[in-house]
């Protein structure tokens, strides 16, 4: 009711229903981000391509730029273009041999594109290296890799309590998700939870970061009953 008077409101000083109506919805969406966030950033796309053109001139200027590289292999990844993220990975490899991030979004790539193995090896050699990269993220690989292999208890117990120590709430999520479709209730619950005590224990900013995933680890919970 208040948002319909809102709108009327809005109407009168605009003179025009539709401008009225589009000044409302931007309204909403600017708080929503602001302080609720549960809707995705409509404009991560846009900053994202901006900033892949910023540094594909880069590397034609100066195609020494290893770092330029390893972050347009990044941008890449998370477009879905794992070829070209693979083409631009490989081109900084000779400085990145002991860079985690270069051996963990080549091991992504890799495993996107159905070469298991190589991503693998890759992951692998990102966590040893630095085991607190990407918020855990290279876990969740590896714990998909592992579950489809069948590896045996130990390892997939090893690695989902390395989940737990280094995930993020939205790392905890997917990978309660993942268990969960394994019928591996008790690992999944585990995480839902954690994700949701996190949530709890966060202020400001970070409760508006975490909260889709605190909301949706509550569905998780009651489906894994």
């Amino acid at each position: 009711m208040k948002i319909f008077g809102f709108y009327i409101l809005l109407t009168l000083l605009t003179r025009n229903p539709l401008l009225a109506l589009v000044v409302m919805l931007l309204i909403l969406f600017l708080v929503e981000r602001r302080f609720i966030g549960l809707l995705p950033d409509f404009t991560a796309s846009w900053r994202r391509s901006n900033r892949v053109r910023e540094l594909q001139r880069e590397v034609r200027v100066n195609p020494a730029n290893a770092e330029a590289y390893l972050e347009l292999g990044e941008s890449f990844l998370q477009k879905g273009q794992y070829e070209q993220a693979l083409s631009y990975l490989n081109r900084a490899a000779d400085k990145m041999e002991d860079h985690p991030l270069f051996h963990f979004y080549r091991g992504a790539s890799y495993y996107q594109l159905g070469r298991i193995e190589e991503g693998r090896a890759e992951i692998e050699k990102a966590v040893v290296i630095n085991p607190k990269i990407s918020f855990g993220e290279p876990y969740l690989y590896l714990a998909r890799i592992y579950l489809q292999q069948s590896q045996d208890g130990a390892k997939i117990d090893n690695l989902y309590q390395q989940l737990l120590q280094y995930g993020s709430p939205k790392i905890h999520y997917l990978a309660g998700s993942l268990f969960l479709n394994y019928n591996d209730k008790e690992k999944a619950r585990r995480l839902f939870r954690e994700t949701i005590e996190n949530y709890q224990a966060c202020r400001g900013s970070l409760r508006r970061l975490y909260r889709r995933w605190a909301l949706l680890s509550k569905v998780g919970l009651f489906y894994s009953k």
